[in-house]
């Protein structure tokens, strides 16, 4: 098995502001117009985006929000576990990896507005994942927060926000 090295250096791959490391792979060539776009977004987006990710044990992927639905697709190294404040204020965790029996998904949609992070299941490991956004990703679009904000909107998920925030 490769190391996480192995796949930073093979794939590209940069830091990412929520931690872990990325790179984008793919941008749409279909740009849709803002009079098509919800009110959410500023201007004009293209139809998807996607990036290679790459998380290592003891990294998190910081609670952060997007305003696009994103998909993440589990492609190798250790599970990965998604920990999601939807819009109700309410935990929500998803298992990303190969192990159908124990309730992993090969696939896990976060909707656009849901407050979410992540990190891997197993110690001195790591998770190479593809993320999918569409309407496609703009850093505009990318919201991380203070831990005292989220607190302050979600108490009853302070716990979860000092780790993950």
């Amino acid at each position: 098995m490769h190391s996480a090295e192995f796949w930073i250096q093979h794939l590209d791959l940069k830091p990412h502001p929520e931690g872990g490391f990325y790179k984008e792979v793919y941008r749409s060539g279909i740009e849709m117009g803002k009079d098509v776009m919800p009110f959410v977004f500023s201007g004009t987006r293209r139809l998807a985006t996607s990036i290679y990710y790459l998380l290592r044990s003891g990294e998190i992927s910081k609670l952060h929000r997007l305003k696009s639905d994103e998909l993440w697709y589990y492609h190798f190294g250790s599970s990965l576990k998604i920990i999601m404040i939807n819009q109700e204020g309410q935990k929500v965790t998803k298992l990303l990896g190969p192990k159908l029996d124990r309730a992993e998904q090969l696939q896990v949609i976060i909707p656009a507005g849901t407050i979410f992070a992540a990190e891997i299941t197993e110690q001195n490991s790591y998770s190479v994942f593809g993320c999918m956004v569409s309407p496609g990703f703009e850093f505009e679009d990318f919201e991380l927060f203070s831990k005292e904000d989220l607190i302050q909107a979600y108490p009853k998920q302070a716990a979860l926000i000092e780790r993950f925030g």
